[in-house]
């Protein structure tokens, strides 16, 4: 009888794009497993999980969003809803395993899935864990974590360093498939502007200012985030491409590009290690981001900007990409920060689990 794997996760792409590599890797040793997903209501994993002809469920999310502090008292109530849902879900579907890489929308659903004695895996991305991972751990029976560091905040006895956590199909691109497919210059190199999967304004603001500044030295491929695209972006120039969201169409993207812009979300991050990919990166000024941010500026890793100013962007883009050295050092530095066969490892572990 083939087994089920309940994943669950959303609200951003940080927490899903880790579990669609275990997917990916599963599938390819048992053909026959079945994959299902609990996500948020809004989110952007949506459209990228549905790629992947991955059944797709919704419960509410409940967390404490701070900017919405008067909605704080009703949590409760919320989370209520929460877990009646999940646990309609998982009586229904009765799956083997639930796996959760964070966010708010998993709590209930690894609350319920240990009350009905269903193992939970959660993996932690990011150097620090965030609220939602440490209100999960006690509860799962089995934790993964990406950095070393990251071991300590949890229980040892169920507690393993796995490295990073890739999707096979992103270490698979064609560049040349992109270059035909955008029309780009074979002369250029080819910057990569990532601003998460739900974009990030000020990002998307600082090259409106600057693009045009930047296309006569260099290809862009630049993903705005879902509902984040402007005609100004879209009208720069041939060689600069604005597209909103790309699906497993990235790895073609990452193939061609020379060096990135990003966040310092990990499930970006961990996809520019495993590519090799030098960097600049951006940190949102969030918990989980400002120390992802400073662990690979402690490692010279990367290039790190604390704040956004259009020309200081400008220029540095420009440095990285006529500085030959610059981009051999972080690339091998990159390289060396944890290893990214992770999703193997989790893999071979929970299915021993569920035999």
């Amino acid at each position: 009888m083939s087994k089920h794997i309940l994943m669950t996760g959303g609200g951003t792409l940080g927490p899903v794009t880790p579990l669609l590599a275990i997917v990916r890797v599963w599938q390819k040793r048992d053909s026959n497993i079945q994959v299902s997903w609990i996500g948020t209501p809004g989110g952007a994993e949506r459209a990228l999980v549905e790629s992947m002809h991955i059944p797709f469920e919704t419960i509410y999310a409940p967390k404490f969003d701070r900017d919405r502090p008067w909605l704080w008292p009703f949590i409760p109530f919320f989370l209520i809803v929460s877990c009646i849902q999940a646990f309609a879900y998982l009586k229904m579907s009765r799956p083997d395993i639930v796996f959760t890489a964070g966010g708010y929308v998993s709590v209930p659903v690894v609350w319920i899935a240990w009350l009905l004695r269903i193992p939970s895996w959660v993996h932690q991305l990011d150097v620090k864990p965030g609220l939602a991972n440490k209100i999960m751990a006690p509860f799962a029976k089995k934790i993964s974590v990406t950095w070393s560091d990251s071991a300590e905040s949890f229980s040892s006895k169920k507690t393993s360093v796995v490295g990073g956590v890739v999707r096979p199909v992103v270490l698979d691109g064609d560049k040349e498939r992109a270059r035909d497919l955008y029309q780009l210059d074979a002369s250029k190199p080819t910057l990569l502007v990532i601003g998460g999967g739900t974009g990030a304004q000020s990002i998307n603001d600082a090259l409106a200012v600057i693009g045009p500044e930047l296309i006569g030295k260099m290809n862009v491929i630049h993903l705005t985030g879902k509902d984040k695209m402007t005609d100004e972006l879209q009208n720069i120039a041939e060689n600069y491409v604005a597209l909103e969201f790309l699906g497993e169409g990235i790895a073609d993207v990452f193939a061609l590009s020379d060096f990135v812009v990003s966040r310092a979300g990990m499930g970006t991050l961990i996809e520019l290690v495993a590519l090799k990919k030098p960097c600049i990166i951006i940190p949102l000024h969030n918990f989980d981001q400002l120390h992802n941010a400073k662990m690979l500026e402690d490692q010279s890793a990367a290039e790190v900007l604390w704040s956004i100013n259009p020309q200081i962007l400008k220029q540095s883009i420009l440095n990285l990409s006529e500085d030959d050295i610059l981009q051999k050092q972080l690339s091998r530095r990159l390289s060396l920060l944890f290893p990214t066969y992770g999703a193997e490892e989790i893999v071979t572990k929970a299915s021993e689990m569920i035999k």
